[in-house]
Formats: C-alpha cells, structure tokens, sequence
C-alpha cells in the first residue's frame, strides 16, 4: 500500500480549490460520462447541485507529478435530506438503526480517467505495479473513504451513506470495509443500491492486513488546502493546486 508515498488528501476550505473541485467533476460528469448535462454548466465549466452548499469537499493530489486524481464530497443534512433519500427508497427498519445521530453521504466520488490504468496518460509514463496489480484506481478510493471517516469521527458523524454501482461495492467490500445494503437498486445514471456504514465496518480493517491496519492507524489522513505550503515540495517553487488542471466515477 503506498497510497501516502505517493498522494495526499485535501479538505477543500477556500472558494478556489471547492472551484477547482467544481472543474473536475465538469470533466468527468459532463464532459467524459455526460452524466450530467453540459450545456447546463458549459459557460462556467463548473459541475454544482444544491447539495454542495452543504458539502463538505475533498481533492487528491499525487505528490509527484502534482497532478490532480480524483476527489469526493461528503453531503452533511439531516438524513431525510441526503441525495439518498430523494433518489431511492431506504428499508425502514434499516431508517430507522441507522439513521440516528449525524449521518452524511459519500457522493461524488471520482478518479481522474488518466490514473484509472495505473498511467499517466499525460506523461505516457506508466506507474510502478504494486503486488501485481496494474490499476491505483481503488487504491485511491480507499484514501478518500479513510479521509470520510477520519473528519466523520473529528465532526461527530457515526454512520456514512453510499449510493454506488454493484461493481463498487463489492471492491470497497475486498479492501475490508463492510457495507450494508439498505434498500433496493435504482437505476440513476445505471443500476445503483443503496449501502450504510457505521463505524464498526471498520473493524475487518483494523483486524486484518497490516499495511492496510497501518494506513488506516495514520492520524493525518487529509490537510486543509487553506494550509498547503508550496515549499514543502522538495524546495521547488511550484504554482498553488487550485491552478493545476488536467482532463477529468462516482455516486450521486
């Protein structure tokens, strides 16, 4: 697992970098899947929903090339209003176990198409296999989920929601996190359920592999962009993230 060799997490905090957050899932949303429908956005180029004012957003950076590779939101209502709620119909005996206290929505959830394959197609240069695996695709989804979980227990936040794609799951299921299946699938922008996780579905993480226990054992999982600090990067002057733009998966 070289996830923190190799990138690091954002809590986008400043109206340029949740703009550049808003380019990039332009790129992906509306551009590369037209999920979403681009005339809607193409003046700004800014993917947005009303979901975002309360939303708190995350960016991935690989540490190298400075390029950046995917990123998440976590929608923070109250659960009656989540994305969730609106898009599919939640068991009412899973409504009701899991939907006390804070809850939020992992949405939005997205690689950047050139670091799907474990390459960089923008510099042709193809990444370092790790353990025979040929794709950092989950690899950095599960830096984003532990980054959720992290500002989750730092905010009181005891249950994370999911509306994903089968294939999703059943990988984030792979890494050790146990998602529990709470309603019946909906076809929104494909076939899709709806999945819960409290913090016990963690414990398989914690219990099992060591490099993955260890990376989720890390206390620094994300920084605020508000704090980024250009000279830590082996002393190169570098331009400030929210600059950075390259061609841009997901829930809602």
């Amino acid at each position: 697992m070289i996830f923190d060799d190799r990138y690091e997490v954002f809590l986008a905090d400043t109206s340029e970098s949740k703009t550049l957050h808003y380019q990039l899932r332009y790129q992906v949303y509306c551009e590369e899947t037209g999920w979403e429908r681009r005339r809607q956005f193409l003046q700004e180029k800014l993917e947005r929903d009303g979901f975002d004012a309360n939303s708190h957003h995350f960016l991935v950076r690989d540490r190298v090339t400075l390029d950046w590779v995917g990123g998440m939101r976590l929608v923070d209502q109250p659960f009656q209003y989540l994305p969730i709620s609106k898009f599919c119909q939640i068991d009412k005996e899973s409504q009701g176990s899991f939907a006390q206290g804070r809850c939020v929505e992992v949405s939005r959830l997205f690689v950047l198409p050139d670091f799907r394959c474990g390459r960089s197609l923008k510099s042709g240069e193809a990444k370092e296999p790790v353990e025979g695996r040929g794709s950092y695709h989950y690899e950095v989804i599960l830096g984003l989920v532990r980054a959720a979980r992290a500002f989750g227990l730092n905010n009181g936040i005891n249950c994370w929601y999911f509306l994903v794609e089968p294939a999703l799951a059943r990988a984030i299921k792979r890494m050790g996190i146990d998602l529990y299946r709470c309603g019946p699938g909906v076809q929104h922008k494909g076939l899709r359920h709806p999945y819960y996780v409290g913090v016990e579905c963690f414990e398989r993480i914690f219990s099992g592999a060591d490099e993955l226990r260890l990376m989720f054992q890390t206390e620094d999982t994300f920084q605020y962009y508000s704090q980024f600090d250009a000279e830590k990067y082996l002393g190169r002057e570098v331009t400030p993230p929210s600059v950075c733009l390259g061609t841009e998966e997901t829930t809602a």
